[in-house]
């Protein structure tokens, strides 16, 4: 892994965006990964089918909380139908791993 995703997921995990949660969110989701204890909650703002506003909240190792804040600032003005065919690969390109 480069040193500048390094130190971009560092400091997403030090410093996290656009945590917390959304007033009256389109979309809401929560999971937890049984593996690890890891847990995400993810809210969504919708407008004309296009993400107006993104946040998380959860617990978890550097990694995925960095991950979660580095998510919701590359999705926000994403159209949601784009973010239903986001896979594994498309998330490890937006990490640079």
């Amino acid at each position: 892994m480069d040193q500048l995703y390094r130190e971009a997921i560092i400091d997403h995990y030090r410093h996290p965006r656009r945590k917390g949660h959304l007033e009256e969110p389109d979309i809401h989701y929560h999971d937890t990964n049984p593996f690890c204890g890891d847990e995400i909650t993810i809210e969504l703002k919708v407008k004309d089918g296009v993400v107006v506003d993104a946040a998380f909240d959860g617990r978890g190792c550097a990694i995925s909380q960095a991950s979660a804040s580095m998510m919701m600032e590359e999705i926000v003005g994403m159209p949601v139908e784009e973010l239903k065919h986001w896979g594994k690969e498309d998330v490890l390109d937006m990490l640079g791993i």
